[in-house]
């Protein structure tokens, strides 16, 4: 696609509003490795020419989106999804909270060459599984969006994920399942293997549990990787290293049967995972945990408080009170 092009249908899509599948369909492609450079020179030329003037109009829309986020219940995002865009990340997020015009229908129509997009969301708290129309079962774990064709009527069978999911893909060898992720790409045949990549974290992993998956950093200099079974791939944004764990996959996933196992992690990580899981907000003091490892597994039937008295017999000085679905640690 022509960069002109590219500029065109962002231009033409900011501030309209259009039905929710144009709105996938733009999702789904923007949020793509194809064209990127394109459209960071879109978003920055939208950024630099938009007024900095705040009117009346302007907390109208804010207050709507905040509205919009209530419903769904989104978490607040302390990293922009494209980080690397810096300060155009509210051009990003204002473009992405509206819609798309129906040029983007026909001229996307060879890039998205499905009749329908899916947009599958699992809110915190929650742990869902999806059917996909080839017989592929997805795991999609709490505060992660899933995006899908309704029908694979392409070559390959691509998917798009922020956050994480654990993919039983069915084994089609004329057909290679792809998994779409801003930072990786991950091919398969037919196997099963898992993915995490939260838009707020520093790192995106795959891990894979049976068969084989080829693995793309979608970086300047793209480097690809072969997976074998009981092995996870680790993609350091900051740093753009690649990290190679041999692992246990399937402990790995286990957030899919109501298990959290942490080996190794940082409190930040521990205090992540237990926020999507029970949706709640924990408070602390990031500088006290900073530098500590821990090494913790919490049963299926367990609730936030018994994951914070667990806590509080393994760290001394733990204290905590609680009101409602917010939790402080002093």
């Amino acid at each position: 696609m022509e960069a002109r092009q590219v500029q065109d249908i962002i231009r033409s899509f900011f501030g309209k509003h259009f039905s929710k599948e144009t709105q996938l369909r733009f999702r789904y492609w923007f949020c793509s490795a194809d064209a990127r450079d394109e459209k960071e020179v879109a978003v920055r030329e939208i950024w630099e020419q938009t007024s900095a003037l705040i009117t009346e109009r302007t907390w109208e829309e804010l207050s709507d989106m905040q509205e919009r986020i209530a419903r769904e219940q989104f978490k607040a995002v302390h990293r922009p999804l494209f980080s690397r865009w810096g300060k155009y990340a509210a051009a990003v997020a204002l473009i992405v909270a509206t819609s798309v015009v129906t040029l983007l229908v026909s001229r996307l129509s060879v890039q998205v060459a499905s009749p329908k997009l899916v947009e599958f969301y699992v809110p915190y708290g929650d742990c869902r599984q999806v059917t996909l129309a080839d017989g592929s079962t997805v795991w999609v774990n709490a505060g992660s969006l899933l995006i899908y064709p309704s029908e694979f009527t392409a070559d390959s069978r691509t998917v798009y994920l922020s956050g994480e999911a654990r993919f039983q893909v069915a084994k089609n060898l004329d057909r290679p399942f792809i998994v779409g992720t801003n930072r990786l790409d991950i091919q398969a045949l037919g196997t099963v293997f898992s993915v995490r990549a939260y838009p707020n974290s520093q790192t995106t992993s795959t891990t894979l549990e049976e068969g084989c998956i080829q693995v793309e950093i979608k970086s300047d200099h793209r480097q690809s990787s072969i997976l074998k079974p009981s092995e996870q791939l680790v993609y350091h944004h900051c740093t753009h290293k690649i990290q190679i764990n041999h692992v246990d996959a399937k402990q790995m996933s286990a957030w899919k049967d109501g298990y959290l196992i942490f080996e190794n992690a940082s409190f930040e990580q521990l205090v992540t995972a237990l926020e999507r899981k029970y949706n709640v907000t924990i408070n602390y003091d990031a500088n006290k945990y900073n530098g500590r490892s821990y090494y913790v597994k919490f049963n299926p039937n367990e609730s936030v408080e018994d994951a914070l008295i667990v806590l509080s017999r393994l760290i001394d000085g733990f204290k905590y009170t609680m009101s409602g679905q917010t939790i402080i640690i002093n």
